[in-house]
């Protein structure tokens, strides 16, 4: 073979020292196993109000009947409506037996 100074392979097997190295941190230096504090369910205030009376629920009322050329928004759409038909309730309050308390209209 070639005569080859041991200087030069040294700096050669630095060279590939320096290659092998990974570039970036491997992943799991990054990771931080967090698991356990996600699965605990955080205790509720002892201090905070309960809520009281049954739960509201929506009740779907009469259709608004088909009308040509709606306006793309909603909000639009309701300006329309409510010019007109301002008499059409909009909104009924009820209370606790289901009896409704205040109506709502378009007009309003």
């Amino acid at each position: 073979g070639v005569p080859v100074s041991s200087r030069v392979s040294t700096k050669i097997q630095q060279l590939l020292n320096t290659l092998k190295r990974p570039k970036r941190p491997p992943l799991k230096e990054f990771f931080v196993d967090d698991f356990e504090e996600i699965v605990e369910v955080p205790q509720p205030d002892p201090n905070q109000p309960k809520p009281e009376g049954r739960q509201m629920t929506p009740v779907k009322g009469e259709p608004l009947g088909v009308i040509c050329n709606w306006p793309p928004a909603l909000e639009a759409a309701l300006q329309r409506w409510g010019t007109t038909q301002a008499k059409c309730p909009c909104l009924t309050a009820l209370d606790v037996t289901g009896k409704p308390v205040y109506t709502l209209t378009y007009g309003e």
